[in-house]
Protein backbone atom coordinates (compact mmCIF):
# COMPACT_ATOMS: atom_id res chain seq x y z
CA UNK A 1 0.00 0.00 0.00
CA UNK A 2 2.73 2.57 0.55
CA UNK A 3 3.77 1.79 -2.83
CA UNK A 4 0.70 2.25 -4.02
CA UNK A 5 0.80 5.63 -2.17
CA UNK A 6 4.13 6.50 -3.44
CA UNK A 7 3.11 6.25 -7.01
CA UNK A 8 -0.23 8.58 -6.60
CA UNK A 9 1.58 11.38 -5.27
CA UNK A 10 4.62 10.75 -8.02
CA UNK A 11 1.53 10.91 -10.32
CA UNK A 12 0.12 13.99 -8.63
CA UNK A 13 2.67 16.04 -7.44
CA UNK A 14 5.88 15.28 -9.46
CA UNK A 15 4.69 14.22 -12.81
CA UNK A 16 4.02 17.00 -15.40
CA UNK A 17 3.57 15.23 -18.55
CA UNK A 18 0.06 14.16 -19.11
CA UNK A 19 0.69 10.77 -20.88
CA UNK A 20 3.31 9.75 -18.29
CA UNK A 21 0.61 10.63 -15.30
CA UNK A 22 -2.28 8.50 -16.32
CA UNK A 23 0.30 5.72 -17.13
CA UNK A 24 1.45 5.94 -13.34
CA UNK A 25 -2.48 6.38 -12.17
CA UNK A 26 -2.97 2.80 -14.53
CA UNK A 27 0.45 0.79 -12.63
CA UNK A 28 -1.04 2.29 -9.21
CA UNK A 29 -4.51 1.07 -9.79
CA UNK A 30 -2.92 -2.25 -10.80
CA UNK A 31 -1.07 -2.83 -8.32
CA UNK A 32 -4.02 -1.86 -5.60
CA UNK A 33 -6.08 -4.71 -7.42
CA UNK A 34 -2.98 -6.92 -6.52
CA UNK A 35 -3.05 -6.22 -3.35
CA UNK A 36 -6.55 -6.12 -2.12
CA UNK A 37 -6.91 -9.33 -3.92
CA UNK A 38 -3.99 -10.79 -2.30
CA UNK A 39 -4.62 -10.27 0.90
CA UNK A 40 -8.96 -9.38 0.85
CA UNK A 41 -12.04 -12.01 1.16
CA UNK A 42 -13.32 -12.37 -2.50
CA UNK A 43 -15.99 -9.16 -2.16
CA UNK A 44 -18.48 -10.47 0.74
CA UNK A 45 -19.45 -6.34 0.99
CA UNK A 46 -21.53 -5.72 3.35
CA UNK A 47 -20.65 -1.70 3.71
CA UNK A 48 -19.77 0.94 1.45
CA UNK A 49 -16.92 2.30 3.25
CA UNK A 50 -14.55 -0.60 1.86
CA UNK A 51 -11.29 -0.69 0.48
CA UNK A 52 -12.49 0.32 -2.85
CA UNK A 53 -14.13 3.75 -1.78
CA UNK A 54 -10.30 4.40 -0.35
CA UNK A 55 -8.88 3.61 -4.06
CA UNK A 56 -12.05 5.94 -5.69
CA UNK A 57 -11.14 8.66 -2.84
CA UNK A 58 -7.48 8.83 -3.72
CA UNK A 59 -7.89 9.13 -7.40
CA UNK A 60 -10.65 11.81 -6.88
CA UNK A 61 -8.48 14.17 -4.62
CA UNK A 62 -5.06 13.14 -6.50
CA UNK A 63 -5.69 13.12 -9.84
CA UNK A 64 -8.43 15.32 -10.34
CA UNK A 65 -9.40 13.54 -13.31
CA UNK A 66 -13.51 11.36 -13.93
CA UNK A 67 -11.99 8.64 -15.68
CA UNK A 68 -10.13 7.13 -12.87
CA UNK A 69 -12.42 7.15 -10.29
CA UNK A 70 -15.73 5.97 -12.63
CA UNK A 71 -13.22 2.73 -13.40
CA UNK A 72 -11.93 2.22 -9.66
CA UNK A 73 -15.23 2.26 -8.10
CA UNK A 74 -17.10 0.90 -10.52
CA UNK A 75 -14.88 -2.26 -10.78
CA UNK A 76 -15.51 -4.00 -7.20
CA UNK A 77 -19.43 -3.22 -8.03
CA UNK A 78 -18.91 -5.27 -11.33
CA UNK A 79 -16.96 -7.77 -9.38
CA UNK A 80 -19.93 -7.73 -6.61
CA UNK A 81 -22.36 -8.34 -9.34
CA UNK A 82 -20.80 -11.29 -10.42
CA UNK A 83 -21.04 -13.19 -6.93
CA UNK A 84 -24.88 -12.72 -7.74
CA UNK A 85 -24.89 -16.19 -8.66
CA UNK A 86 -23.34 -17.69 -5.65
CA UNK A 87 -25.72 -15.48 -3.90
CA UNK A 88 -29.14 -16.97 -5.44
CA UNK A 89 -27.27 -20.45 -4.40
CA UNK A 90 -27.79 -19.44 -0.68
CA UNK A 91 -23.93 -18.29 -0.26
CA UNK A 92 -24.30 -14.85 0.43
CA UNK A 93 -27.37 -12.77 1.37
CA UNK A 94 -28.84 -11.36 -2.09
CA UNK A 95 -30.17 -8.34 -0.55
CA UNK A 96 -27.03 -7.20 1.06
CA UNK A 97 -25.01 -8.12 -2.52
CA UNK A 98 -27.34 -5.92 -4.35
CA UNK A 99 -27.62 -3.02 -1.80
CA UNK A 100 -23.68 -3.35 -1.61
CA UNK A 101 -23.08 -3.03 -5.41
CA UNK A 102 -25.54 -0.36 -5.81
CA UNK A 103 -24.21 1.37 -2.98
CA UNK A 104 -21.08 1.75 -4.18
CA UNK A 105 -22.45 2.52 -7.74
CA UNK A 106 -23.62 5.29 -5.98
CA UNK A 107 -20.92 6.49 -3.69
CA UNK A 108 -18.40 6.42 -6.96
CA UNK A 109 -20.92 8.72 -8.95
CA UNK A 110 -21.56 11.30 -6.05
CA UNK A 111 -18.30 11.42 -4.83
CA UNK A 112 -17.16 12.24 -8.26
CA UNK A 113 -19.44 14.51 -9.90
CA UNK A 114 -19.31 16.47 -6.09
CA UNK A 115 -15.82 16.94 -6.28
CA UNK A 116 -16.09 18.16 -9.67
CA UNK A 117 -18.33 20.58 -9.05
CA UNK A 118 -16.82 21.82 -6.30
CA UNK A 119 -13.39 21.78 -8.25
CA UNK A 120 -14.98 24.22 -10.38
CA UNK A 121 -16.44 26.68 -8.35
CA UNK A 122 -13.10 26.48 -6.69
CA UNK A 123 -11.54 27.34 -9.85
CA UNK A 124 -13.92 30.09 -10.87
CA UNK A 125 -13.43 31.31 -7.24
CA UNK A 126 -9.52 31.44 -7.92
CA UNK A 127 -10.21 32.91 -11.30
CA UNK A 128 -12.02 35.80 -9.80
CA UNK A 129 -9.91 36.02 -7.04
CA UNK A 130 -6.82 36.77 -9.43
CA UNK A 131 -8.83 39.26 -11.71
CA UNK A 132 -9.85 41.31 -8.54
CA UNK A 133 -5.74 41.87 -7.96
CA UNK A 134 -4.23 41.52 -11.65
CA UNK A 135 -4.49 44.54 -14.03
CA UNK A 136 -6.07 42.76 -17.07
CA UNK A 137 -3.84 44.37 -19.73
CA UNK A 138 -0.57 43.53 -18.30
CA UNK A 139 -0.30 41.29 -15.77
CA UNK A 140 0.92 42.65 -12.95
CA UNK A 141 -0.62 43.60 -9.83
CA UNK A 142 -3.91 46.16 -9.32
CA UNK A 143 -2.65 49.02 -7.29
CA UNK A 144 -5.04 48.15 -4.25
CA UNK A 145 -3.23 45.10 -3.99
CA UNK A 146 -0.09 46.15 -4.17
CA UNK A 147 -0.46 48.65 -1.63
CA UNK A 148 -2.39 45.57 1.02
CA UNK A 149 1.21 43.66 -0.13
CA UNK A 150 3.29 46.91 0.94
CA UNK A 151 1.33 47.04 4.37
CA UNK A 152 1.90 43.38 5.34
CA UNK A 153 6.19 43.80 3.64
CA UNK A 154 6.68 47.13 6.16
CA UNK A 155 5.47 44.57 9.07
CA UNK A 156 8.43 42.51 8.37
CA UNK A 157 11.24 45.26 7.31
CA UNK A 158 12.37 47.93 5.88
CA UNK A 159 10.96 48.68 1.84
CA UNK A 160 11.31 50.39 -1.01
CA UNK A 161 8.88 52.08 -2.81
CA UNK A 162 9.53 53.16 -6.74
CA UNK A 163 7.37 54.71 -9.26
CA UNK A 164 7.95 54.89 -12.60
CA UNK A 165 6.36 57.21 -15.05
CA UNK A 166 6.73 56.85 -19.25
CA UNK A 167 7.88 60.02 -20.57
CA UNK A 168 6.16 61.36 -23.99
CA UNK A 169 3.71 57.99 -24.16
CA UNK A 170 1.42 60.58 -25.39
CA UNK A 171 3.31 60.84 -28.77
CA UNK A 172 3.65 57.00 -28.73
CA UNK A 173 -0.54 56.57 -28.70
CA UNK A 174 -0.66 59.51 -30.90
CA UNK A 175 1.99 57.83 -33.43
CA UNK A 176 1.45 54.49 -33.37
CA UNK A 177 -2.62 54.02 -31.99
CA UNK A 178 -3.46 52.84 -28.64
CA UNK A 179 -3.14 49.08 -29.49
CA UNK A 180 0.64 49.95 -30.17
CA UNK A 181 0.51 51.63 -26.65
CA UNK A 182 -0.66 49.25 -24.90
CA UNK A 183 2.10 47.33 -26.14
CA UNK A 184 4.24 49.12 -25.04
CA UNK A 185 2.83 49.20 -21.31
CA UNK A 186 2.56 45.29 -21.85
CA UNK A 187 6.22 45.34 -22.55
CA UNK A 188 7.81 47.93 -20.28
CA UNK A 189 5.55 45.38 -17.32
CA UNK A 190 7.75 42.74 -18.92
CA UNK A 191 10.57 44.92 -18.53
CA UNK A 192 10.45 45.50 -14.38
CA UNK A 193 9.47 41.95 -14.00
CA UNK A 194 13.04 40.76 -15.76
CA UNK A 195 15.12 43.62 -14.16
CA UNK A 196 13.87 42.85 -10.55
CA UNK A 197 13.55 38.89 -10.96
CA UNK A 198 15.41 37.65 -7.60
CA UNK A 199 14.41 40.34 -5.34
CA UNK A 200 11.33 39.45 -2.78
CA UNK A 201 8.83 42.62 -4.55
CA UNK A 202 5.51 42.80 -6.08
CA UNK A 203 4.90 44.81 -9.29
CA UNK A 204 1.82 46.67 -9.92
CA UNK A 205 -0.15 49.39 -12.37
CA UNK A 206 -0.68 52.62 -11.03
CA UNK A 207 -2.65 54.01 -13.72
CA UNK A 208 -2.05 55.19 -17.44
CA UNK A 209 1.56 54.63 -18.26
CA UNK A 210 2.75 54.28 -14.56
CA UNK A 211 3.87 51.44 -12.51
CA UNK A 212 4.66 51.28 -8.98
CA UNK A 213 7.85 48.52 -7.67
CA UNK A 214 7.76 47.65 -3.79
CA UNK A 215 10.92 45.91 -2.74
CA UNK A 216 12.04 44.48 0.33
CA UNK A 217 15.26 46.33 1.22
CA UNK A 218 17.45 44.89 4.36
CA UNK A 219 19.86 47.76 3.77
CA UNK A 220 22.52 45.73 2.51
CA UNK A 221 21.55 44.82 -1.25
CA UNK A 222 23.27 47.61 -3.05
CA UNK A 223 20.85 46.42 -5.86
CA UNK A 224 17.75 47.75 -4.21
CA UNK A 225 19.59 50.79 -3.02
CA UNK A 226 20.57 52.00 -7.09
CA UNK A 227 17.61 50.33 -8.44
CA UNK A 228 15.69 53.28 -9.25
CA UNK A 229 19.02 54.52 -11.24
CA UNK A 230 19.05 51.19 -12.56
CA UNK A 231 15.79 50.83 -14.05
CA UNK A 232 16.02 54.53 -15.69
CA UNK A 233 19.29 53.60 -17.27
CA UNK A 234 18.43 50.04 -18.39
CA UNK A 235 15.40 50.84 -20.17
CA UNK A 236 17.11 53.80 -22.34
CA UNK A 237 19.34 50.94 -23.71
CA UNK A 238 16.95 48.55 -24.32
CA UNK A 239 14.95 48.52 -27.98
CA UNK A 240 11.34 47.51 -28.21
CA UNK A 241 9.67 46.10 -31.16
CA UNK A 242 6.27 47.18 -31.03
CA UNK A 243 5.30 46.25 -34.96
CA UNK A 244 6.99 43.41 -36.84
CA UNK A 245 7.13 45.79 -39.23
CA UNK A 246 8.11 49.27 -37.69
CA UNK A 247 12.03 49.19 -36.75
CA UNK A 248 12.64 49.13 -32.52
CA UNK A 249 11.51 51.86 -30.73
CA UNK A 250 13.76 53.51 -27.40
CA UNK A 251 11.76 53.75 -24.34
CA UNK A 252 12.43 55.96 -21.47
CA UNK A 253 10.66 56.88 -18.16
CA UNK A 254 11.50 59.02 -15.24
CA UNK A 255 11.63 56.95 -11.71
CA UNK A 256 10.77 57.61 -7.95
CA UNK A 257 12.23 55.66 -4.98
CA UNK A 258 11.63 56.31 -1.03
CA UNK A 259 13.10 54.32 1.37
CA UNK A 260 11.73 53.11 4.82
CA UNK A 261 13.10 53.73 8.07
CA UNK A 262 12.26 51.13 11.14
CA UNK A 263 10.47 53.27 12.92
CA UNK A 264 7.83 53.57 9.66
CA UNK A 265 4.68 51.80 9.68
CA UNK A 266 2.09 50.58 7.52
CA UNK A 267 0.60 53.92 8.08
CA UNK A 268 3.32 55.51 6.55
CA UNK A 269 2.95 53.76 3.02
CA UNK A 270 1.03 56.97 1.91
CA UNK A 271 4.12 58.97 2.82
CA UNK A 272 6.18 56.74 1.11
CA UNK A 273 4.32 57.01 -1.92
CA UNK A 274 4.16 60.88 -1.64
CA UNK A 275 7.92 61.24 -1.21
CA UNK A 276 8.64 58.37 -4.43
CA UNK A 277 6.13 60.92 -6.21
CA UNK A 278 7.95 63.79 -5.75
CA UNK A 279 11.59 62.27 -5.89
CA UNK A 280 9.96 60.73 -9.70
CA UNK A 281 9.15 64.30 -10.32
CA UNK A 282 12.78 65.83 -9.56
CA UNK A 283 14.52 62.81 -11.84
CA UNK A 284 12.14 63.77 -14.72
CA UNK A 285 15.01 67.04 -14.50
CA UNK A 286 17.02 64.75 -16.53
CA UNK A 287 14.91 63.89 -18.99
CA UNK A 288 14.58 65.42 -23.01
CA UNK A 289 11.50 66.85 -22.07
CA UNK A 290 13.28 69.40 -19.95
CA UNK A 291 17.14 69.26 -21.60
CA UNK A 292 16.40 73.26 -22.08
CA UNK A 293 17.96 74.08 -18.08
CA UNK A 294 20.63 76.02 -18.41
CA UNK A 295 21.01 76.81 -14.81
CA UNK A 296 20.94 73.30 -12.37
CA UNK A 297 23.53 75.27 -9.32
CA UNK A 298 21.77 76.29 -6.28
CA UNK A 299 20.23 79.83 -6.60
CA UNK A 300 21.96 83.15 -5.29
CA UNK A 301 19.43 83.32 -1.91
CA UNK A 302 20.79 84.49 1.75
CA UNK A 303 20.64 81.42 4.54
CA UNK A 304 17.12 82.87 5.12
CA UNK A 305 15.86 82.08 1.74
CA UNK A 306 16.92 78.51 1.39
CA UNK A 307 15.38 77.91 4.65
CA UNK A 308 11.94 79.21 3.57
CA UNK A 309 12.51 76.94 0.78
CA UNK A 310 12.84 73.82 3.27
CA UNK A 311 9.80 74.90 5.09
CA UNK A 312 7.81 75.18 1.30
CA UNK A 313 9.07 71.72 1.14
CA UNK A 314 7.74 70.51 4.12
CA UNK A 315 4.22 72.27 3.24
CA UNK A 316 4.17 71.03 -0.04
CA UNK A 317 6.18 69.49 -1.85
CA UNK A 318 4.36 69.47 -5.83
CA UNK A 319 4.77 73.58 -5.22
CA UNK A 320 8.87 73.36 -4.36
CA UNK A 321 9.21 70.99 -7.61
CA UNK A 322 6.77 73.65 -9.44
CA UNK A 323 8.85 76.17 -8.04
CA UNK A 324 12.33 74.54 -9.42
CA UNK A 325 10.70 74.21 -13.01
CA UNK A 326 9.74 77.26 -13.20
CA UNK A 327 13.03 78.63 -12.21
CA UNK A 328 14.43 76.76 -14.98
CA UNK A 329 12.27 78.12 -17.60
CA UNK A 330 12.18 81.57 -16.43
CA UNK A 331 16.46 81.34 -16.65
CA UNK A 332 16.30 79.86 -20.46
CA UNK A 333 13.68 82.41 -21.34
CA UNK A 334 15.46 85.18 -19.75
CA UNK A 335 18.86 84.37 -21.39
CA UNK A 336 16.95 83.34 -24.86
CA UNK A 337 15.69 87.09 -24.70
CA UNK A 338 19.40 88.86 -24.45
CA UNK A 339 19.43 89.50 -20.32
CA UNK A 340 22.80 90.02 -18.93
CA UNK A 341 23.99 87.02 -16.61
CA UNK A 342 23.40 88.71 -13.36
CA UNK A 343 19.75 89.78 -14.01
CA UNK A 344 19.31 85.62 -15.31
CA UNK A 345 20.51 85.12 -11.64
CA UNK A 346 18.08 87.25 -10.14
CA UNK A 347 15.19 85.74 -12.17
CA UNK A 348 15.96 82.06 -11.07
CA UNK A 349 16.41 83.22 -7.61
CA UNK A 350 12.92 84.51 -8.21
CA UNK A 351 11.60 81.54 -9.75
CA UNK A 352 12.39 79.48 -6.80
CA UNK A 353 11.04 81.86 -3.97
CA UNK A 354 8.10 83.09 -6.29
CA UNK A 355 5.10 81.38 -4.49
CA UNK A 356 6.55 80.59 -1.31
CA UNK A 357 3.47 82.78 0.19
CA UNK A 358 1.92 79.63 -0.05
CA UNK A 359 3.31 78.77 3.00
CA UNK A 360 0.85 80.76 4.85
CA UNK A 361 -2.42 79.27 3.29
CA UNK A 362 -3.99 75.61 4.87
CA UNK A 363 -2.50 72.47 2.85
CA UNK A 364 -5.95 71.66 2.67
CA UNK A 365 -6.88 74.84 0.10
CA UNK A 366 -3.51 74.28 -1.72
CA UNK A 367 -4.35 70.50 -2.03
CA UNK A 368 -7.91 70.27 -3.55
CA UNK A 369 -8.88 68.32 -5.76
CA UNK A 370 -12.41 70.16 -6.00
CA UNK A 371 -13.25 73.69 -7.14
CA UNK A 372 -12.10 76.32 -5.18
CA UNK A 373 -14.45 78.24 -3.32
CA UNK A 374 -14.79 82.52 -4.08
CA UNK A 375 -13.32 82.52 -0.35
CA UNK A 376 -10.74 79.75 -0.56
CA UNK A 377 -9.74 81.47 -4.10
CA UNK A 378 -9.07 84.84 -2.18
CA UNK A 379 -6.82 82.97 0.28
CA UNK A 380 -4.55 81.65 -2.84
CA UNK A 381 -4.52 85.29 -4.81
CA UNK A 382 -3.40 86.49 -0.79
CA UNK A 383 0.08 84.34 -1.42
CA UNK A 384 1.33 87.34 -3.57
CA UNK A 385 1.15 89.58 -0.76
CA UNK A 386 1.73 87.15 2.03
CA UNK A 387 5.49 85.82 -0.22
CA UNK A 388 6.22 89.59 -0.08
CA UNK A 389 5.69 90.29 3.82
CA UNK A 390 7.98 87.21 4.60
CA UNK A 391 10.67 88.13 2.21
CA UNK A 392 10.70 92.06 3.30
CA UNK A 393 13.52 91.30 5.86
CA UNK A 394 15.87 89.53 3.28
CA UNK A 395 17.08 92.70 1.32
CA UNK A 396 16.70 91.20 -2.05
CA UNK A 397 17.42 92.73 -5.41
CA UNK A 398 14.35 94.92 -6.80
CA UNK A 399 14.19 92.06 -9.65
CA UNK A 400 13.18 89.18 -7.05
CA UNK A 401 11.03 91.44 -5.66
CA UNK A 402 9.05 92.81 -8.68
CA UNK A 403 8.96 88.89 -9.79
CA UNK A 404 7.20 88.36 -6.53
CA UNK A 405 4.83 91.31 -6.46
CA UNK A 406 3.58 90.87 -10.05
CA UNK A 407 4.16 87.44 -11.59
CA UNK A 408 -0.01 87.13 -11.66
CA UNK A 409 -0.09 90.05 -13.40
CA UNK A 410 -1.93 89.80 -17.08
CA UNK A 411 -0.71 91.54 -19.94
CA UNK A 412 -4.38 92.63 -20.93
CA UNK A 413 -5.02 93.83 -17.27
CA UNK A 414 -7.07 90.80 -15.67
CA UNK A 415 -4.56 89.68 -13.71
CA UNK A 416 -4.22 90.21 -9.67
CA UNK A 417 -3.11 92.02 -7.19
CA UNK A 418 -2.83 95.53 -9.36
CA UNK A 419 -4.04 95.03 -12.75
CA UNK A 420 -1.78 96.30 -14.27
CA UNK A 421 -0.85 95.82 -18.13
CA UNK A 422 1.54 95.76 -21.06
CA UNK A 423 4.23 97.64 -20.36
CA UNK A 424 3.89 98.57 -17.11
CA UNK A 425 4.70 95.06 -15.58
CA UNK A 426 7.88 95.04 -14.85
CA UNK A 427 9.87 92.57 -17.73
CA UNK A 428 10.92 90.50 -15.61
CA UNK A 429 7.86 89.23 -13.76
CA UNK A 430 6.66 88.86 -17.28
CA UNK A 431 9.20 86.67 -17.96
CA UNK A 432 8.76 84.78 -14.56
CA UNK A 433 4.56 84.57 -15.03
CA UNK A 434 4.70 82.51 -18.80
CA UNK A 435 7.61 80.36 -17.42
CA UNK A 436 5.00 79.78 -13.96
CA UNK A 437 2.11 79.14 -16.39
CA UNK A 438 4.18 77.00 -18.66
CA UNK A 439 5.77 74.76 -15.84
CA UNK A 440 2.30 74.59 -14.07
CA UNK A 441 0.27 72.80 -16.99
CA UNK A 442 3.52 70.04 -17.14
CA UNK A 443 3.80 69.47 -13.36
CA UNK A 444 0.90 67.36 -12.06
CA UNK A 445 -1.15 68.43 -9.26
CA UNK A 446 -3.56 66.32 -7.38
CA UNK A 447 -6.43 68.79 -8.88
CA UNK A 448 -5.81 68.11 -12.35
CA UNK A 449 -4.17 66.13 -14.91
CA UNK A 450 -0.66 67.17 -16.58
CA UNK A 451 -0.57 68.84 -20.08
CA UNK A 452 2.01 67.47 -22.36
CA UNK A 453 5.03 69.88 -23.52
CA UNK A 454 3.47 70.04 -26.63
CA UNK A 455 -0.34 70.93 -25.41
CA UNK A 456 0.85 73.10 -22.72
CA UNK A 457 2.67 75.01 -25.59
CA UNK A 458 -0.26 75.58 -27.48
CA UNK A 459 -1.89 76.67 -23.90
CA UNK A 460 0.95 79.56 -24.10
CA UNK A 461 0.28 80.40 -27.71
CA UNK A 462 -3.79 81.03 -27.21
CA UNK A 463 -2.25 83.33 -24.14
CA UNK A 464 -0.52 85.35 -26.40
CA UNK A 465 -1.54 89.30 -25.99
CA UNK A 466 -4.39 88.36 -23.48
CA UNK A 467 -2.45 86.84 -20.74
CA UNK A 468 1.50 86.90 -21.65
CA UNK A 469 3.50 89.23 -23.33
CA UNK A 470 3.32 88.50 -27.09
CA UNK A 471 7.02 89.08 -27.47
CA UNK A 472 8.33 86.56 -24.98
CA UNK A 473 5.58 84.16 -26.40
CA UNK A 474 7.87 84.12 -29.71
CA UNK A 475 10.76 83.93 -28.15
CA UNK A 476 9.60 80.80 -25.60
CA UNK A 477 8.04 79.28 -28.37
CA UNK A 478 10.66 79.18 -30.60
CA UNK A 479 12.92 77.91 -27.86
CA UNK A 480 10.65 74.89 -26.74
CA UNK A 481 10.21 74.35 -30.28
CA UNK A 482 14.16 74.05 -31.19
CA UNK A 483 14.24 71.80 -28.27
CA UNK A 484 11.19 69.65 -29.09
CA UNK A 485 13.47 68.93 -32.95
CA UNK A 486 16.47 68.34 -30.36
CA UNK A 487 14.91 65.61 -28.72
Amino acid sequence: MSAFAAMMITAKFFIRHKALKHLLAVLSYVLFIFVVDSHSLPYPYYTVVNKWSVLTICYVLLLENILFPLIAGLYPALRIFMLMPEAKAGLYPIGKVIGTANGQICFTITLVLIYQLFGKVIIERNKYKKMSITDSLTGVATFAHTIETAKKMIQNGNISILITDMDRFKQINDTFGHVAGNKVLIKVSEFLKEETEGLERIIGRLGGDEFIIVVKNDGKNERVKNLGEHLSKAIREKKFVIDEELDPINLSFSVGQANSSPSDTENDIEKLLYKADINMYYNKCKNHRLDIFTNNKKPLLPKEGFELLNVLAEKDMYTYVHSRYTAQYAAALAKEAGLPDEQVERIYAAGWLHDIGKILISSDIIRKSTTLTPEEYELIKGHVNYGLNIINNLSLPVEIINCIAYHHENWDGTGYPHGLAGESIPFEARILQLADSYSAMIIRRVYRKTLSPEDALNEIISGCGKQFDPNLVKIFVKLIQSKFKAA
